[in-house]
């Protein structure tokens, strides 16, 4: 009988101590909505340094038009994905690198292949990034990916094929 006391005494104890145990954060993670191509809202442009042009787009109205990871490398087509971030703090600040093949600006002559920015995010929030293609420098075929990291960790990736039409 003293055994059976003891068995459910650890029991109840190991209950309360679980119950009382605070709840676990979530780990930081984006959630990926959807990816592919997209139809966008007016773009105002804004200053990146850490890109090719050292400009991007923040864009308005985005819209899925095709599901894909297979992009073709056509001047006006903007691809890339959107997603929420969870289990990190209000406010966060998260990086978001683009990997590329080499693009060369033949106006500057500055080459990269990454681009970079920090982004304010709120937790839950559908947020959109991209890229557009606007001038024809910047239409390389092969593998482009997009990540998003939080304290220098990936928390999210979306991988894209970029295929460059014969004319």
């Amino acid at each position: 009988m003293r055994s059976v006391f003891a068995f459910f005494a650890v029991l109840v104890f190991s209950a309360a101590a679980v119950e009382a145990e605070p709840a676990r954060a979530e780990k930081p993670r984006a959630e990926m909505i959807d990816h592919g191509t997209y139809a966008t809202g007016p773009g105002t442009r804004v200053p990146m340094p850490i890109s090719v042009s050292g400009q991007m787009n923040l864009v308005s109205n985005v819209r899925l038009t095709k599901e894909t990871r297979e992009v073709m490398g056509q001047l006006g087509t903007a691809f890339g994905f959107r997603y929420r971030v969870h289990g990190v703090p209000e406010g966060a600040t998260v990086t978001i690198r683009t990997r590329h093949p080499k693009l060369t600006d033949p106006e500057t002559g500055k080459s990269m292949d990454y681009g970079e920015r920090d982004q304010t995010v709120t937790p839950g929030e559908e947020r959109y990034t991209g890229f557009s293609f606007d001038a024809t420098y910047e239409i390389a075929e092969g593998d482009w990916s997009f990540q998003i990291i939080y304290q220098g960790q990936v928390i999210g990736e979306q991988k894209f094929k970029v295929i460059v039409p014969i004319n």
